[in-house]
């Protein structure tokens, strides 16, 4: 009690996104980051054993140029503090210093209870494990290296490292346990003795600890992976006088489990919170940055050596610094910076639709979209998802598409929900008919279980002067064997596609995996079409004889890659 009576002393409670430390008031509201590993690195041992500040600039680039980040979640070791410590800090202060000019405020992280208790060392294991989640990531401290009746053997490794940096503003928190174990007496212990060590030193940075309200925290600490938006409030408000932050917020989709709060999710309530004048806490994003060795594109409890996922359930950004989604880029970088990139971009978090069905063979303006069917009822809104039914057209209008686009790149996320049929994306599209699905101009990338297809629409035209109807025509440019590919499509599984239009070039990713697996970087078709390429009009989405969801549809500038 007599400890609150002295915080309140010094803070005025406010609903905001603010803190008081020592003091000092800290506005969590614009922190936006994620947990960072490079993409070389299997855990956070071999991070900082083996420094490799080339990779670690070439990401923080390409993290600030994609997504804006102002912040980092970064975990050390006592590994490398006690059996490499000069090399450690070397690398700890580049590290600093390659954040600090690209305005990046890491947060380190000394403590954790989540994953391999065993069999870390210094240099090695550091090949990564197919198909396990974190299958290297080191357990701090080892077990080997847990004695109850020896707390202070790390009083030195929290106070060193926080006493070289105490007053350093290039340092935004110290995070003394992650989820540390709490029916565990040592991780118990040790989270009590680890806050009152930090607090020994006196730092100007708050001292946080998750996963919950705690004495031993400054912030109140928090991990989500759901999209139960109420349960974030409820978590965020726990207390107000503290503030909060999400050190793990959210990731995407791993079939058969359903949304676990992706990217785009998690900002569209932030943005909530902010237009209800409600405190916005700070997110670490989908937790971790790149798509690495650390393997957790794969979802927890995956079983050793699953294939590849068509979307990596974590990570931002690909080994090669290009991001894995478009959406998620635009959606980050639009709340932190409040500039817009995208030509188009709908997500389908709040409804575009002003009428449950449209009628049949009748063209409808639903805000940003014009649809075109031959059945009733041939699209509905669910939560998040854009859900086409057989046979269906939805076009770009022109109240959000200016037809002078020539080049860009188009993607969106796109589950089949029927065993026959295809679905997919439609560009450069002009002079849409009411004669079927084939009815325009323009062009068409699509997908069944088996066949990636790019082709050519020309719309039903009359003959003058034989006065004959010619039916609207599909020519196949181009198609790609999806049984090639590791990551097989299947009903109620998200699938990626993006496609960059230049000129008469055309290039179609499609299910990206990693590196190790996919040496083309999920590029399946390059074409160039020199027989009368369409060279402009709007974009959209198809459904062949098949129902489909659709998400995070975005037009992008070609320069966005």
């Amino acid at each position: 009690m007599l400890r609150k009576i002295i915080y309140f002393a010094f803070c005025t409670i406010i609903l905001t996104s603010t803190i008081c430390v020592l003091g000092e008031t800290v506005s969590t509201e614009k922190w936006v980051g994620t947990n960072y590993t490079p993409a070389y690195a299997c855990n956070q041992v071999q991070f900082w054993h083996d420094f490799r500040s080339d990779s670690v600039v070439k990401e923080l680039d390409a993290a600030k140029k994609y997504f804006a980040l102002n912040t980092l979640r970064v975990y050390l070791h006592p590994i490398n503090f006690e059996q490499d410590k000069e090399n450690f800090f070397k690398n700890l202060e580049s590290f600093i210093q390659i954040c600090a000019a690209r305005k990046i405020k890491p947060g380190f992280t000394f403590f954790d209870d989540c994953h391999r208790h065993e069999n870390i060392y210094l240099d090695k294991p550091t090949e990564p494990i197919k198909g396990y989640h974190n299958g290297r990531w080191a357990a701090s401290p080892q077990d080997r290296d847990r004695d109850l009746n020896n707390l202070d053997r790390y009083k030195p490794y929290i106070q060193e490292i926080i006493g070289k940096y105490k007053n350093d503003n290039r340092i935004l928190w110290w995070e003394t346990f992650n989820e540390p174990n709490m029916k565990s007496k040592w991780s118990v212990e040790m989270r009590k003795a680890s806050y009152k060590f930090a607090k020994e030193i006196n730092p100007k940075q708050p001292i946080i600890c998750c996963w919950d309200e705690s004495p031993e925290t400054d912030i109140v600490n928090v991990h989500n992976y759901t999209v139960d938006f109420k349960q974030w409030d409820r978590q965020t408000e726990l207390n107000p006088s503290k503030g909060c932050m999400f050190t793990e917020a959210g990731a995407r989709w791993f079939a058969p489990r359903q949304n676990s709060g992706e990217p785009v999710d998690v900002i569209r309530w932030l943005e909530y919170r902010k237009s209800q004048n409600k405190y916005t806490p700070g997110v670490y994003l989908c937790w971790e940055l790149m798509v690495g060795n650390s393997n957790c594109r794969w979802y927890w409890e995956t079983p050793q050596n699953s294939p590849e996922p068509t979307v990596p359930w974590c990570g931002l950004m690909w080994s090669d610094c290009t991001p894995v989604s478009l959406a998620e880029s635009e959606a980050i970088r639009k709340y932190i910076t409040g500039k817009s990139n995208a030509l188009l971009f709908d997500d389908f978090t709040k409804t575009n639709f002003s009428t449950t069905a449209a009628t049949t063979n009748n063209p409808e303006n639903i805000g940003k979209w014009r649809i075109y069917s031959n059945q009733k009822n041939q699209y509905s809104f669910e939560p998040n998802v854009n859900k086409l039914e057989s046979n269906s057209i939805q076009i770009a209008n022109d109240k959000v598409w200016n037809n002078s686009h020539d080049d860009y790149i188009l993607e969106c996320r796109t589950m089949l929900l029927s065993e026959n049929g295809n679905a997919g994306l439609i560009f450069r599209v002009n002079d849409l008919g009411n004669n079927g699905v084939d009815d325009f101009n323009g062009y068409y990338v699509g997908f069944d279980k088996n066949t990636l297809y790019l082709g050519k629409m020309k719309k039903q035209s009359q003959n003058i002067d034989s006065n004959k109807i010619n039916q609207p025509s599909w020519n196949e440019l181009q198609r790609f064997d999806l049984n090639k590919l590791e990551c097989k499509v299947t009903l109620g599984v998200w699938n990626q596609i993006r496609i960059a239009v230049k000129g008469n070039q055309i290039r179609v990713w499609f299910n990206r995996m990693h590196e190790s697996t996919d040496k083309e970087n999920g590029l399946r078709i390059n074409y160039t079409d020199n027989n009368s390429p369409v060279q402009k009009g709007t974009v959209g989405m198809r459904t062949f004889k098949c129902n489909a969801n659709f998400d995070n549809i975005i037009v992008c500038p070609n320069d966005n890659l």
